[in-house]
């Protein structure tokens, strides 16, 4: 599993404030448990962290490592997916998770897309909502710069009318990648399956007649209703189906 995230610059950033020392104490902890391989003791400051609202890619970089060791499978690809949200480019989380996918029981086959969007869909993966929004800005400055640095020098560099032209498109297609990125984010929830063997029924009850398919830990799933102690997901390649809440932790 690669390193060990240490260090006191990750609790720094973690912690603000009048609990800066607790959460900073838990991770020192937690990392010292880890050292000596006492995993579920490490697993279990690692997510009281996270019930104390704090949360950095670090943190679920090692929270995942544990759960890892521990062979919980569906816990470790939830840990990794949500340290990929704050990181999306970080080559341990995603090194880690390629790892854990790879001991996945179950393999969907998606179907194939046209490339050009396939293409897409994987460079906007690679950028966080703040990311895009501060590259799009960025390109609104610098056209802006330059247009006024034109307008002052009376127009005389001709080319850079061009020049900042482009640039002023690509901003706007950069905007447009970040209002995509955050339709995403607001309307798509998603989650793992952190139990073994989870049977999908037809309807929020459990009846025998009313298994329509089964899934196992790790498999990443789309949540679109909800019921009390039930909630309705999605697979990839289109089935959908009832599961107990509590099978599926929410990224």
């Amino acid at each position: 599993m690669r390193r060990l995230i240490l260090g006191l610059v990750v609790v720094s950033s973690l912690a603000v404030g009048r609990n800066a020392r607790d959460v900073d104490s838990l991770f020192i902890a937690a990392n010292q448990y880890m050292n000596r391989e006492k995993y579920e003791d490490a697993v279990r400051l690692y997510e009281k962290i996270l019930s104390q609202g704090y949360e950095h890619p670090d943190l679920y970089y090692n929270l995942g490592n544990g759960y890892y060791r521990l062979g919980f499978l569906g816990q470790a690809v939830w840990a990794y997916e949500k340290g990929l949200r704050f990181r999306p480019r970080d080559p341990d989380l995603r090194f880690n998770l390629d790892l854990v996918n790879a001991h996945i029981r179950d393999r969907i086959e998606i179907p194939e897309t046209f490339f050009l969007l396939e293409l897409y869909r994987a460079l906007k993966s690679q950028f966080t909502l703040s990311d895009l929004l501060l590259v799009g800005s960025g390109l609104l400055l610098l056209a802006s710069f330059l247009f006024a640095v034109n307008r002052i020098s009376g127009n005389r560099f001709n080319r850079m009318s061009k020049f900042i032209g482009v640039i002023f498109v690509l901003a706007i297609l950069v905007h447009g990648v970040a209002l995509d990125k955050y339709w995403e984010l607001s309307d798509k929830r998603e989650g793992v399956v952190v139990e073994r063997e989870v049977e999908a029924f037809s309807a929020p009850f459990e009846r025998r007649d009313a298994v329509l398919f089964k899934v196992h830990e790790g498999i990443k799933v789309e949540i679109t209703q909800r019921r009390p102690d039930w909630i309705e997901i999605v697979l990839l390649d289109g089935k959908k189906g009832w599961v107990r809440a509590n099978s599926v932790r929410e990224l």
